[in-house]
C-alpha cells in the first residue's frame, strides 16, 4: 500500500503571489492533483472571509481535506461550509486579554463567533495606518464585516481570537505583557505568535489565541482526520514554526525568515506546488 500523504501549505508568503493572489495556473495544477487522489489542504492566519476569495479557483470536493484557519483556531470543511473545530476563549480569559492591552493603549481587532456562526471582527480604536490599511482592504476585497464598540458586552457571541498589527515596538511591549501574565498563570491560557508582515516591512502582527489553538494544533488534527501517514509543509514566517514542529517534513520557500530556513528539512525554491509535483514525480507517483 503506498504512504498516504497530506501536504499542508501555509498561503501569505508561501503559496500566494506579492498580491496575496493565488496564481491561477498554480490553481489549475492543485486541482489536478486533487483530482489524481493527493491531499492538499491549507494552514492560514487568515480568516475564511478572504480565504473562500483567494481560493475561490480551487475545487473543494467530499474528498478534501479540512483546512485550518486563523492559526489553528478553527478547522473548517470547504465542500459543505461547516467548521469542524474552533477553540474560543472563556469570558473571563478574554477580558482579561482585552483590558491588559487597552490599558497600555494597544488596540487588537477582536474576532467573535455569533449564534449563527459568522465570524465578525470588531474594533475600538484604529490608531495606526496599518490597522486601517488592513481594516479597508478586508471590506473593499473581500467585503468582510467590521464592528466599533465601546464595552465587552457589546461583541456578539464567543470571542476566539485578537489580532495587533503596530510598529515592532508597539508589538514587543504587547509580547512583554503576555509572557508576563503567562508566568503568573499556573496554567496559561493562551498562546500567541507574531511576526513581520509579509508586505510591509515596518509592520508587525501579534495574534492571540486560546491555548488549545496552534498551527500545530492544525496539523494534528488534520493527520488523525485525513489517516496521514506522512505530513508535509510548507511555510515562510515565525508562525508556521510550530506547523513544522508538528510535521514529518519541513519546506521552506526560498523567501522564508531564516529561522523557518533554519528549521527546513528543505527549501521549495521554484515555488511550492512545482515541489509537491517534483517530489511525487521523483517517487514515481505521478
Amino acid at each position: 500500500m503506498s504512504e498516504r500523504i497530506l501536504f499542508l501549505t501555509d498561503l501569505d508568503g508561501t503559496l500566494l503571489r506579492p498580491n496575496a493572489t493565488l496564481d491561477p495556473e498554480d490553481a489549475r495544477r492543485i486541482n489536478a492533483l486533487t483530482d489524481c487522489g493527493f491531499l492538499i489542504s491549507y494552514a492560514t492566519a487568515r480568516t475564511i472571509q478572504s480565504v473562500k476569495h483567494i481560493l475561490a479557483d480551487i475545487r473543494f470536493t467530499e474528498n478534501s481535506p479540512p483546512i485550518s484557519l486563523m492559526n489553528g483556531v478553527f478547522i473548517r470543511d470547504m465542500a459543505h461550509g461547516e467548521y469542524l473545530d474552533c477553540a474560543s476563549f472563556s469570558r473571563e480569559a478574554a477580558q482579561d486579554i482585552l483590558i491588559a492591552l487597552t490599558n497600555r493603549n494597544l488596540h487588537p481587532f477582536v474576532y467573535a463567533v455569533n449564534e449563527a456562526g459568522e465570524l465578525m471582527t470588531y474594533y475600538r480604536e484604529i490608531p495606526n495606518d496599518a490597522m486601517k490599511s488592513f481594516m479597508d482592504e478586508r471590506v473593499t476585497r473581500y467585503k468582510k464585516p467590521f464592528r466599533r464598540f465601546t464595552e465587552l458586552s457589546e461583541i456578539d457571541g464567543t470571542i476566539v481570537y485578537f489580532c495587533l498589527i503596530a510598529s515592532m515596538q508597539d508589538v514587543s511591549r504587547a509580547v512583554r505583557l503576555l509572557e508576563d501574565r503567562q508566568r503568573h498563570m499556573e496554567t496559561p491560557d493562551t498562546r500567541f505568535t507574531y511576526y513581520r508582515d509579509h508586505y510591509d516591512e515596518s509592520v508587525w502582527y501579534l495574534e492571540v489565541f486560546d491555548c488549545r489553538a496552534s498551527k500545530q494544533h492544525a496539523v494534528e488534527y488534520l493527520r488523525k482526520y485525513t489517516h496521514a501517514d506522512k505530513v508535509i509543509c510548507f511555510g515562510d514566517n515565525l508562525n508556521d514554526l510550530p506547523m513544522f514542529e508538528a510535521s514529518d517534513l519541513r519546506v521552506a520557500v526560498k523567501n522564508a525568515h531564516p529561522k523557518l530556513i533554519e528549521a527546513a528539512d528543505e527549501i521549495a525554491v521554484d515555488g511550492v506546488v512545482s515541489w509537491i509535483e517534483a517530489y511525487l514525480s521523483f517517487r514515481n507517483r505521478l
